[in-house]
């Protein structure tokens, strides 16, 4: 199961809804001591502005050339969540957070190719 999407507009700082850090995305950046923070996807810029070390290697290798909603699809994650965020003029982020110890591993079906990672086709 991938993982659940709430989608909404809003124009200020987003807070870590397990830890309640600020998730970044201004001035100074991404917070990354935030355990809790697995990505943030800037859609002004199309470009991963964060991904989380607790994430697995096979996955990390390919990002660039993955959109967050396939990062999304082709992992589960216990407890997580993805926010899309319209920010109006900045566009579309994207954000994605679990609890500290919660597991992270590939959905299943889900295998990498030589450059990306194939997701299962719908029946």
């Amino acid at each position: 199961m991938s993982l659940p999407v709430i989608e909404f507009r809003y124009l200020a700082q987003i807070y870590s809804p397990f830890s309640g850090i600020p998730a970044g995305l201004d001035d100074e950046g991404v917070d990354h001591e935030d355990p809790t923070l697995l990505f943030v996807y800037s859609g002004m810029g199309s470009a991963w502005a964060y991904v989380s070390p607790r994430f697995p290697t096979e996955l990390t290798r390919f990002i660039d050339n993955l959109e967050p909603d396939e990062v999304a699809e082709s992992l589960e994650i216990d407890a997580g969540i993805m926010l899309v965020v319209d920010t109006d003029w900045n566009g579309i982020d994207y954000y994605a957070f679990a609890p500290a110890d919660s597991d992270i591993r590939f959905a299943e079906g889900v295998e990498f190719t030589g450059s990306a990672a194939q997701l299962p086709q719908e029946a």
